[in-house]
């Protein structure tokens, strides 16, 4: 059936899972969908109370496999032909958005990886070119068309067929919780896709899992390294236009 099944991976952060939750419930009314909340081992009471909420299945882990391993094992057990893979974090302000996701993704054959936050460029590093950054955030949108390609979609929110995204083979599960989202993407430009931002508001509140996470810094560092061993040769990789690369270069020259 054409419809979106949104995983959300957790690990803790009950109140905000449900906040998340409830938010999503709240801006869909007409829409169909399933939420698939993956618990990566929480400790709090998050098992005790969402094993019991009628509104989403529950899978749980009883370690913590990392996001790209919870996403990948959700994946497995979802019933619709839309992935959308986000954050417990994100907060998306617009009526009856899964019906814009699916509409989009649907209507768009070349659509590979499609998100609210990416870039046009990503540097050597693997680092986004900041000038080429493109998103939807509520109070401060840069994306000015109703959508924009990009060559990397950020993890805080990624959607995709479910075919396209097992003909990728989902996602790299040696990138536990960095550069899983520009490994994917990157692959899906190196089968023939496009990736894209649309312009869909909502508010990211950052990072609020990953504080507690011990030597993410090093963790980081080594995902960095993994992801231009196996990507360096292909970067950087840019999908301005001419236009836009002339007018990045003089808003540099000029600042």
């Amino acid at each position: 059936m054409e419809s979106v099944s949104i995983i959300i991976p957790v690990l803790n952060k009950l109140e905000m899972t449900e906040k998340c939750i409830n938010h999503i419930i709240k801006f869909n009314t007409k829409s169909i969908y399933e939420i698939i909340v993956f618990d990566n081992g929480s400790t709090d009471k998050t098992q005790e109370v969402l094993s019991n909420s009628k509104d989403i299945v529950y899978i749980r882990s009883n370690e913590n496999l990392g996001l790209s391993k919870a996403y990948n094992n959700a994946a497995k057990l979802s019933k619709y032909n839309i992935l959308c893979f986000m954050h417990n974090d994100v907060f998306v302000y617009e009526e009856n958005w899964i019906d814009r996701i699916r509409s989009f993704i649907s209507q768009t054959p070349n659509a590979g990886i499609v998100g609210l936050y990416g870039a046009k460029k990503m540097r050597k590093d693997g680092s986004f070119r900041g000038k080429t950054i493109i998103h939807a955030k509520k109070d401060s949108p840069s994306i000015k068309r109703p959508f924009e390609n990009v060559a990397v979609v950020d993890g805080l929110f990624i959607a995709a067929k479910k075919n396209i995204f097992e003909k990728i083979e989902g996602f790299n599960e040696e990138f536990s919780i960095h550069f899983y989202d520009k490994d994917i993407s990157m692959r899906a430009l190196k089968n023939g896709f496009n990736n894209y931002v649309l312009n869909i508001p909502f508010e990211h509140i950052t990072a609020s899992t990953r504080k507690e996470i011990a030597g993410e810094d090093k963790i980081r560092g080594e995902a960095q390294k993994r992801f231009i061993e196996i990507w360096g040769k292909l970067m950087p990789v840019d999908v301005s236009t001419r236009k836009e690369k002339i007018l990045y270069m003089l808003m540099r020259t000029y600042r």
